[in-house]
Order: structure tokens, then C-alpha cells, then sequence
């Protein structure tokens, strides 16, 4: 019996289908048996795609993001419709910076061919657009949601960059974006590096690196409630 996990990106952005290549696209008419992160979103996707089935006659199992070891079993669940089963993200690649892993490392443990798919990942992106170090970088997830420890955070960050040399890359909730970057230019050294990715592979998109004493003299970009990924580095 042969047994695929296809992990399958969708696109960063609203009506962003042609960020996909047509191969992802056929395998996602290929199969009617989802894990999505949720199923309202997933459905609107894929019926985006013009599949070549009706979207009521899918399968669609929905993560548990809440206790995320509830989603052990999820495989097994997903295996008694068909074992070839495609994994859809919210929005880029499935477990990158997104629930997930243990669908995968389930997977692994069930001896399914796993098969990662092409498409966006806004963390990438912004690191091959930033014109920072590429060979060496950690990305750090979200920032502390209290106030209060933003800065040391920052610092710590910026202090990792000039210790490894490598870029440091974290992403935040868009309606903190200016809480972030105003902090970014009170605790940040003048010669530290600091590039804002916002709305990445959209028409507006916002991609610049900057010491932050250019981004001082230049002004911050208004991307209040824009999702954006951050990046330090020297």
C-alpha cells in the first residue's frame, strides 16, 4: 500500500494563486483527502484552484492548534478515507512557522513517502531579498507579547547577529508592527542592519535593508497591520 503525505504551501496573500507552480496546483486536484490548519479556509482555497471535484465531497480533518497533541492520532484519522493524503498550511509552507510537525513526524513514523511541495514562504523570501547572510540565519518565531520586553529581546537578537554572524529573522502580530520598529530604533546600534519585509509577493509589496541610522534619516515605512517579517544583521 503505497502511503504519501504531500505538504502543500498555498499562497502569502489573498488571490495569490499564481505564486504557485502548476505541479503543486495538479497535486492538489489529485487527491480529495486534506489535514488543513482550518477547514473553512482551506475549502475557499482550493475551490480557487477550479479542482475537478465538487468541495463538499472532500475530507477535510482540521488541526487541533490549541493542544497540539491531540494531533498525533489526526494521520490514522486521515488514513481510513485514503493514504494519500495532502497537508495544507493557512498560508505558505506546512510547518514552517505553523502547526503542524507532528502530522509529519507522524508520517514518518507510519513510513509515508513525504513529498514538500514548491511555493511561498515569507520567511525565505525575505531573507533571499534582505541581502543578508543566507548561509547562516535562525529564525525566532515571535517576539514576547509583553511590552515591557521587546527591547531585551531586540538586543539579545542583535547580539546573537554580531557573536554567529549570522541573520537573525523573527515575525510579529501586524497590528504590533510599529510598537516593534519604534523600539527597534530606540535599543538598535546606528551600524546594525535591519531589513522589513511587508506584504511579501504582493503588488504593494515592502522589501528594504537599512543600517538603522539610514532608517532614522529615511523615516519608518507605515506597515501598521501589514504582515511582515523582520530581519537583523551587521
Amino acid at each position: 500500500m503505497d502511503k504519501k503525505l504531500y505538504l502543500i504551501p498555498t499562497p502569502i496573500i489573498e488571490n495569490g494563486l499564481s505564486s504557485l507552480p502548476e505541479d503543486t496546483i495538479k497535486v492538489i486536484h489529485s487527491t480529495n483527502n486534506f489535514i488543513v490548519e482550518n477547514a473553512r479556509t482551506a475549502r475557499r482555497f482550493i475551490k480557487t484552484t477550479d479542482p475537478p471535484y465538487a468541495i463538499q465531497d472532500l475530507n477535510i480533518l482540521e488541526l487541533d492548534k490549541h493542544e497540539p497533541e491531540n494531533n498525533r492520532d489526526i494521520l490514522r484519522r486521515a488514513m481510513e478515507f485514503s493514504t494519500e493524503i495532502g497537508f495544507l498550511s493557512d498560508a505558505g509552507c506546512p510547518a514552517i512557522a505553523d502547526p503542524g510537525s507532528e502530522v509529519v513526524k507522524a508520517a514518518h513514523h507510519e513510513n509515508f513517502e513525504i513529498i514538500p511541495l514548491i511555493g511561498p514562504s515569507s520567511i525565505f523570501l525575505a531573507l533571499m531579498g534582505s541581502g543578508m547572510n543566507g548561509q547562516k540565519f535562525q529564525f525566532h518565531g515571535y517576539l514576547s507579547p509583553k511590552k515591557e520586553l521587546i527591547g531585551k529581546e531586540l538586543s539579545r537578537l542583535e547580539k546573537l547577529s554580531q557573536t554567529t554572524k549570522g541573520t537573525q529573522i523573527f515575525i510579529e502580530t501586524p497590528y504590533r508592527n510599529r510598537q516593534i520598529l519604534e523600539t527597534a530604533m530606540k535599543v538598535l546600534n546606528a551600524e546594525t542592519r535591519l531589513c522589513i519585509a511587508a506584504n511579501v509577493t504582493a503588488e504593494n509589496q515592502f522589501l528594504k535593508t537599512m543600517k538603522v541610522k539610514g532608517w532614522k534619516k529615511v523615516g519608518m515605512p507605515d506597515i501598521h497591520k501589514v504582515p511582515s517579517i523582520f530581519l537583523i544583521g551587521r
